[in-house]
C-alpha cells in the first residue's frame, strides 16, 4: 500500500475512502466465507465427525478460490464499431479458452471517439463509482486512447484493487503518459510509412498525395501523422493534401476527379465539419464506389469495403493477444508492463486490384491478398465441389461400366470362339458318323469311273474304234467325276474352319443343299427321306454353314432314334413353312420317342439316352438356334416318334430390330443360302 506521508489532505481522503472500501469489501468477503463454514461445521458436529474442522477449512478454502474472476472490459470506442466489435468478441473468446471456471465479464464503453470525454468524464465517472462500490474486480481491460486516458486517472477510485491492461494504444500516446504500477499494455503501431511504401509500389508513377480525414481530434491527429511522415520524402510527392471534415457527398465528388497521378490515404472519420457523426467504415464504401485511383489505409476492417490496400493492424489479432494475456494475469501471472507492439502486415484487395488494373508482382512477396474477383467457384464452392465430386463418380461409374463392357465383349468373343470351334468339333463328329454312307457316295463315281476308263482302253485297242462310242465314255467319266467332286466340296465346306458370317440365307435352297449329305446314310439306313418345303422362299439371317448343321445334327439324331423302329415305318420327315413372319423348320421321325426326363433335360450339354452318345448335338443345336436368334423345341409325334421344331425370324423382322450387320445396304446375298450351288 502507497505511504501517505508528506501527501495533501485531498489525496489521505482519497487514500482514506480506498481502504475503507477495500476493508468493506474484504470483510464481506470473509464474513460470507466464515458463515458458510459455520453451516458446515455444524452439520459435521451433528453427525460427530471427529476430523470436522478440517473438512470445514478446506470448502471454506475451496468456495472462496471457486468464484469465478470478474473482468471490467472497457472500450472508448461504441462497442457495435466493427473495429471494437471484434475485439471484443476476440478477447471473450480467449478469456472463456483460458480459464475452467469462466469469466464474468462487465462491458463498459465511453464513446469519446465521437463525442469527446472531458464533458462526459464527471458524470461517467460517479456512474461507475456507484456501479461498481459493492463489486469486486480483479481485472480491467482498457480498449483505446479515451479509455486509456480515464483508466489512468480514475481507477483508484473506481477499482482500486484491480490490475490494469491497456489495449489497442498507440505507442506514441504511451510514450506521452506515464502508467501506474500494476498497469500492462499491449500497444499498437501505425507505421504510416509501409503504407505509403505500398502506396508508390502500386503507383509507382503518382506524385500527388491526398490524405482523407474527419475533423474529430483523432482523425485530424492521424491526417497530421500522414503528413508528416510524407513530407520526409519531398523527391516522391510533389504535392501534398489534407482533406479533413468533409462531408461524404463532397469526398465522392472530388474523389470522382482524380486521375491516375494521385494516391489516397484514408485515416479515420468519426465526424465531419457539419457535425455529423460516423464510424470510419462506414465511408469507406461510398469512397470506394466514387474514386477512380486506389485508396490505400492500415485498419483491416476497410478492406472488407473496399480499401485497396495498406499495412495493416489486424484487430482481430490484438484482441485475441489481448485476451490471452488477460488469462495469464488472472491466473497470477508476473506484471508484464509493456509488450511488443504487433506488427503491421501488407494486405491487399485483389478485387479493387483488378478493377483498377494494378500489378500484384509490384507488391512484396509476403503481402496477404483478401477479397478474391467474384468466381461461380468461391461463390458456390460447397456446391461445385460437390457437383464435381458427383462428375468424378459418374465418370469412375462409366470408367468401370465400359472396363466391364469390354471384359464382357472379350469374353463373349472368346465364348463365340469356343462355341465355334465346339460347332466344328461337332461337324467333324457328324461327318464321322457320315463316313460309311460318304463312302460310298464317292466310292460310285470313282468305280463308274474305273469302269469307263476300261471300256475306252478296249476300245481303242479295238481296229473298229469308233469315235462317238469315245466321247460317250469321256461323258459319262466327266458326269462321275463332277458327282464325286461335289460331294468332296459339301464336305470340305462342311468341315473347313470359317468365322461365323451372318447374312442372307434361304432355308429352302440350304435344305437341298443338305439333302445330298443326308440322304446317302438314309439309304444306309434303309430311312426314307421326305421333303416338303413351303413355297414362298423366306430369307433369314444367319450362317449359312450354321444353319447347315442345324439340319444335319437333328437328321442324324431322328435316324438314331429310328434305329429300333420296324423298316416301313423308318420315315425321316424335313419340311417348312411360314408362320407370322416366322420360318418354321420341322424334322419328325417315327423312333421311340421321348421320357419325361428326356423331354425336360433334352437339350442341356452332355445330356445323351445313346450308348456311345457325347450330348453335344442337341446342345449345339440349341445354342445356333438362339444366336440367330429363334427357338427350338421337341415334342411327342401323333402316331409315335418326336418331332423337333425350329422356328426363326424372316430377314425383314431382324433388319426391323435394329439387329447390327443387318441393313438392306450391307446385307450379302451372293453366298449359297441366297441361291445357287457355290459352297462359301
Amino acid at each position: 500500500m502507497t505511504s501517505m506521508k508528506g501527501s495533501g489532505p485531498l489525496s489521505r481522503l482519497v487514500m482514506a475512502r480506498k481502504v475503507k472500501r477495500f476493508a468493506e469489501t474484504e470483510f464481506a468477503r470473509l464474513l460470507r466465507a466464515l458463515m458458510r463454514t459455520a453451516t458446515k461445521l455444524k452439520m459435521a458436529v451433528i453427525r460427530g465427525k471427529c476430523r470436522v474442522v478440517l473438512v470445514g477449512l478446506v470448502l471454506a478454502s475451496h468456495s472462496f478460490a471457486s468464484e469465478a474472476p470478474k473482468v471490467v472490459l472497457f472500450t472508448g470506442a461504441d462497442p457495435i464499431q466493427p473495429a471494437a466489435l471484434v475485439q471484443i468478441q476476440a478477447i471473450r473468446n480467449a478469456l472463456e479458452a483460458s480459464t475452467s471456471q469462466g469469466t464474468e465479464v462487465f462491458l463498459e464503453t465511453l464513446d469519446g471517439f465521437r463525442f469527446g470525454s472531458e464533458n462526459l468524464a464527471p458524470e461517467f465517472l460517479a456512474l461507475m463509482q456507484k456501479k461498481y462500490a459493492h463489486q469486486h474486480v480483479d481485472l480491467v481491460i482498457g480498449l483505446g486512447n479515451y479509455a486509456a486516458d480515464f483508466t489512468i486517472r480514475h481507477h483508484s477510485e473506481v477499482w482500486p484493487d484491480a490490475r490494469v491492461l491497456l489495449s489497442s494504444v498507440p505507442e506514441d500516446w504511451l510514450s506521452r503518459h506515464a502508467l501506474p504500477a500494476g498497469f500492462s499494455t499491449v500497444p499498437y503501431r501505425v507505421d504510416v510509412t509501409k503504407t505509403l511504401a505500398i502506396a508508390e509500389a502500386l503507383q509507382p508513377d503518382a506524385r500527388s498525395l491526398v490524405v482523407v480525414g474527419g475533423n474529430a481530434d483523432v482523425d485530424l491527429r492521424f491526417v497530421d501523422q500522414v503528413i508528416t511522415a510524407a513530407e520526409k520524402d519531398k523527391k516522391r510527392w510533389s504535392s501534398i493534401e489534407a482533406w479533413t471534415g468533409f462531408s461524404l457527398k463532397e469526398l465522392q465528388r472530388r474523389l470522382s476527379s482524380l486521375d491516375s497521378d494521385t494516391a489516397v490515404v484514408y485515416t479515420t472519420m468519426y465526424r465531419d465539419r457539419d457535425g455529423r457523426r460516423y464510424f470510419p467504415y462506414q465511408v469507406v464504401a461510398p469512397m470506394v464506389q466514387a474514386s477512380r485511383v486506389p485508396i490505400y489505409g492500415w485498419y483491416s476492417v476497410y478492406l472488407e469495403y473496399g480499401l485497396t490496400a495498406g499495412a495493416v493492424y489486424d484487430m482481430e489479432e490484438n484482441g485475441r493477444k489481448t485476451g490471452e494475456i488477460a488469462a495469464s494475469i488472472l491466473r497470477g501471472g508476473v506484471d508484464m508492463p509493456e509488450l511488443p507492439a504487433l506488427p503491421e502486415r501488407c494486405v491487399a484487395n485483389l478485387t479493387e486490384l483488378d478493377r483498377l488494373s494494378l500489378s500484384v508482382s509490384r507488391l512484396p512477396g509476403t503481402c496477404r491478398f483478401v477479397n478474391p474477383p467474384p468466381s461461380v467457384f468461391r461463390e458456390y464452392r460447397g456446391t461445385v465441389l460437390t457437383l464435381l465430386g458427383v462428375m468424378l463418380a459418374q465418370s469412375a461409374t462409366i470408367a468401370a461400366l465400359l472396363a466391364q463392357r469390354r471384359k464382357r465383349r472379350r469374353a463373349e468373343a472368346e465364348a463365340g470362339e469356343r462355341r465355334n470351334e465346339l460347332a466344328r468339333a461337332a461337324r467333324l463328329a457328324t461327318v464321322g458318323e457320315l463316313s460309311a454312307s460318304i463312302a460310298h457316295e464317292v466310292g460310285q463315281p470313282l468305280g463308274a469311273i474305273l469302269s469307263n476308263t476300261d471300256a475306252a482302253d478296249l476300245l481303242l485297242t479295238s481296229p473298229n474304234t469308233s469315235a462317238d462310242e469315245l466321247h460317250e465314255i469321256l461323258a459319262d467319266v466327266r458326269r462321275d467325276a463332277l458327282r464325286a467332286n461335289e460331294v468332296v466340296v459339301r464336305l470340305r465346306a462342311l468341315l473347313a474352319k470359317h468365322s461365323v458370317s451372318f447374312n442372307a440365307v434361304n432355308l429352302n435352297k440350304t435344305l437341298q443343299q443338305s439333302l445330298p449329305l443326308i440322304e446317302p446314310e438314309a439309304r444306309r439306313r434303309g430311312i426314307v427321306v421326305q421333303m416338303h418345303l413351303a413355297e414362298a422362299n423366306g430369307e433369314i439371317f444367319g450362317d449359312h454353314v450354321q444353319v447347315q448343321q442345324i439340319v444335319l445334327n437333328l437328321a442324324l439324331n431322328a435316324m438314331d432314334a429310328m434305329q429300333s423302329t420296324v423298316p416301313d415305318e423308318r420315315v425321316l420327315s424335313i419340311s417348312t413353312r411360314s408362320v407370322a413372319r416366322r420360318i418354321e423348320l420341322t424334322v419328325a421321325d417315327r423312333g421311340h420317342g421321348l421320357s419325361e426326363d428326356a423331354g425336360r433335360r433334352l437339350f442341356e450339354p452332355f445330356y445323351t439316352t445313346k450308348a456311345h452318345g457325347m450330348g453335344l448335338g442337341l446342345s449345339i443345336v440349341r445354342t445356333i438356334v438362339e444366336a440367330h436368334h429363334g427357338q427350338v423345341h421337341a415334342a411327342a409325334r401323333d402316331g409315335g416318334g418326336t418331332v423337333f421344331i425350329v422356328t426363326l425370324p424372316l430377314l425383314e423382322t431382324i433388319c426391323e430390330k435394329g439387329v447390327p450387320g443387318c441393313s438392306s445396304g450391307t446385307i450379302d446375298r451372293s453366298g449359297t443360302g441366297a441361291g445357287g450351288t457355290a459352297t462359301p
